[in-house]
Formats: C-alpha cells, structure tokens, sequence
C-alpha cells in the first residue's frame, strides 16, 4: 500500500510543477477525462463551483489562471497520503494583470487518484487573498474584517 501512495504522491508533486515550468503536458495527463473538480464556492471568482470534466478544468479554472496573472504557479509544500487520497498544502504565487498586487494565498487539495489519473480534486483557498489581489475585495467588507 506505501508504494501505491508513494506513486501517487509522485504522480501529484508532477502535476504541480510542470505548470510552473510552462508544461502543461503532464498537467493535462495527470486529469482524469471526467474528473469532477471542486473549488470554493465565492462569488466573483472565476474558479468557483463545480467542475466537471478535464476540458471544463483547464477552460474554466487553468486557462483563466495563466491569462489573469503574470508568473501563476502553485507551490505545494507538504503530501499526505493513503491509499487514492493525497492531500497537499502550499500556496498560489503569481502577479495579478489587472492591479499589479503579488498573489501569495494558502491552500490545500484533497485528491482522490485511480489508475495515475486524478479522479476527484477539492480545493480550499485564502479566497480572501484571491479577492483582495483581483481588486475584488469590497472596502466595506475590509473595514467589517478588521
């Protein structure tokens, strides 16, 4: 069982960091056709919701990402595994186009892999780092926070 999580997990860091190399390849591999994609659910952000198949993933959340910001990439730190499940922790990196501010945003994934291929993937996010680097953040909504 350790070598089949060990093969995920290796599978899963390759899948982070070919986008930051520009190679989208194996990132496009490492989805399953009908993967079923899931991110927070926050209104103004494009990647919010459901999504359902790799075409959908890589038209609704990647392609958006890279057009959005300059030097996007994802930085995962830490793995955890059993079995199909990885769970990775990291953070966003890029420079939002629109405002010029440096995204550096939390965030984990919890991914269910069958057969080298990333079956069901969840993602939690700093959204108020995304909102607040977009120039999306409402000022009042700042001044409650605080």
């Amino acid at each position: 069982m350790k070598s089949y999580t060990q093969e995920n997990i290796k599978l899963l860091k390759s899948f982070y960091e070919a986008p930051s190399r520009g190679d989208f390849g194996p990132f496009r591999d490492a989805l399953d056709p009908n993967v079923e994609w899931i991110e927070p659910n926050v209104p103004g952000l494009w990647f919010s919701g459901t999504h359902r198949g790799a075409e959908a993933v890589w038209k609704e959340v990647i392609g958006p990402a890279v057009e959005k910001f300059d030097d996007f990439r994802v930085n995962m730190k830490q793995f955890y595994g059993v079995g199909d499940h990885i769970i990775a922790i990291g953070y966003f990196r890029g420079f939002a186009k629109t405002t010029g501010k440096e995204l550096d945003a939390a965030t984990a994934h919890v991914c269910t892999m069958r057969n080298g291929k990333i079956m069901r993937f969840e993602a939690f996010h700093d959204t108020a780092s995304w909102l607040e680097t977009l120039g999306l953040a409402h000022p009042q909504a700042r001044l409650m926070a605080a």
